[in-house]
């Protein structure tokens, strides 16, 4: 695709003073001001007649990877001149939708006939998601900077940005709180919700009526009711906050983004162990996240709906009330809010049921607005008397960077 060619500032200047000297020649003819006339046309036409075949024989490729967010992106150009002539520098053009600026310019080096450079850029990540680029400007111009043109080159291709992995050197990602190893020193099953049968033993207030196992009822006189094995895999659980209400202004590295990236990061950890890991979140585009499966099984679909996630206007209570429900007994849980809205409640609910939380604070007011290139300074205000009752202050490998982490046991 290729575009009229178009005057710069300095063309611009020069084309009126060629038409000004053009008009005094014809009004007051001599050879001063018919030469002088004729020297601007010939550099003004000169310069136009050289822009228009300034792209001619010229190809551009551009080849680039899926990235992380807040790191360097790479991208290789490949610039080729097939014209029998020499090539000046020129200006390559393209939009970026994951970098707050989106347009990027860069130069190329100068051509010799048929030969052909590749040259490699970095440009940081700062939005996440899924991507699509496709269209790349070559701008070149004429020696005296008169006239510039544009060529299109169409390269489409889909990228991802993933959320940051904050590689953390422990997490808890094992149950520790007993349980008999058998002779290879795996964990045997106890009674507790699970699928396989594990013993009879008498009906309690609360036991539902489908577990009543009716011969032992017959036999003892009495009623007795089904139990049934725990799993004696680790079971893990994420649940993430992503009300919109609550993230702080911030564009690039707010609390929503920190977060996600915690999240991202236990995701990673835990894909090299064996547990089964339950993910639960709200999108603002696909409604409530639930993904639930063994941890290597279900790492890149966890990874994909971190990458595509946007805030949402659910409240994280929505997310804790929907999750609890879908809880298994003795799971580790990780709690990655924004807010301390109910959840001494929801904790209290998990501590119940035997869980073991792990909560990850990180409240709007930790993460402020700051100014483009000064070095982000982290707030640590006293914490609000709801989430301080939960439990003490602990350290989690590297995630206390903008967040208060609490252990409640």
């Amino acid at each position: 695709m290729f575009f009229w060619a178009i005057p710069t500032h300095r063309g611009i200047l020069l084309l009126l003073l060629a038409a000004s000297s053009t008009a005094v020649a014809f009004v007051n003819s001599g050879l001063i001001t018919a030469f002088t006339a004729a020297s601007l046309d010939a550099i003004v036409l000169s310069g136009f007649v050289m822009v228009l075949f300034s792209c001619t024989g010229m190809k551009l490729a551009r080849s680039v990877e899926d990235g992380i967010c807040g790191e360097m992106l790479s991208v290789t150009f490949s610039l080729e001149n097939r014209f029998f002539l020499f090539r000046q520098s020129c200006v390559i053009l393209e939009k970026y939708p994951f970098v707050f600026s989106e347009k990027y310019a860069f130069a190329s080096p100068a051509l010799a006939p048929k030969e052909k450079c590749t040259f490699t850029v970095q440009i940081k990540a700062e939005k996440r998601g899924s991507f699509f680029l496709d269209k790349i400007y070559l701008v070149t111009g004429d020696p005296l900077g008169l006239f510039s043109k544009k060529k299109c080159f169409h390269q489409p291709v889909h990228i991802e940005i993933f959320p940051r992995d904050l590689a953390p050197d422990s997490l808890e990602a094992a149950d520790k709180r007993g349980g008999i190893p058998d002779a290879e020193g795996r964990p045997l099953g106890h009674a507790g919700k699970g699928m396989e049968f594990f013993g009879v033993r008498p009906y309690r207030i609360g036991d539902e009526i489908r577990h009543i196992h009716w011969k032992s009822t017959a036999t003892k006189g009495k009623l007795m009711v089904k139990e049934f094995e725990a799993s004696a895999v680790d079971q893990i659980v994420i649940l993430l906050d992503t009300d919109e209400k609550k993230i702080s202004p911030e564009p690039c590295d707010n609390n929503l983004e920190f977060l996600i990236a915690c999240a991202n990061s236990i995701n990673e950890f835990l894909s090299r162990k064996y547990c089964h890991l339950r993910f639960f979140s709200a999108d603002g585009k696909d409604g409530l996240y639930h993904i639930s499966g063994d941890a290597s099984s279900v790492r890149e679909k966890i990874r994909q709906a971190l990458t595509l996630l946007r805030p949402s206007d659910t409240a994280f209570s929505t997310i804790l009330a929907e999750a609890v429900e879908n809880i298994p007994q003795r799971s580790i849980v990780y709690l990655l809010s924004m807010s301390e809205e109910k959840l001494a409640e929801y904790t209290g609910i998990l501590a119940e049921q035997d869980c073991f939380c792990n909560l990850i604070y990180a409240p709007a007011r930790n993460f402020p607005l700051i100014e483009p290139d000064k070095p982000r300074i982290v707030r640590r205000d006293k914490m609000p008397e709801k989430i301080s009752e939960l439990a003490e202050i602990a350290r989690m490998a590297d995630f206390t960077s903008g967040a208060e982490i609490l252990e409640h046991r």
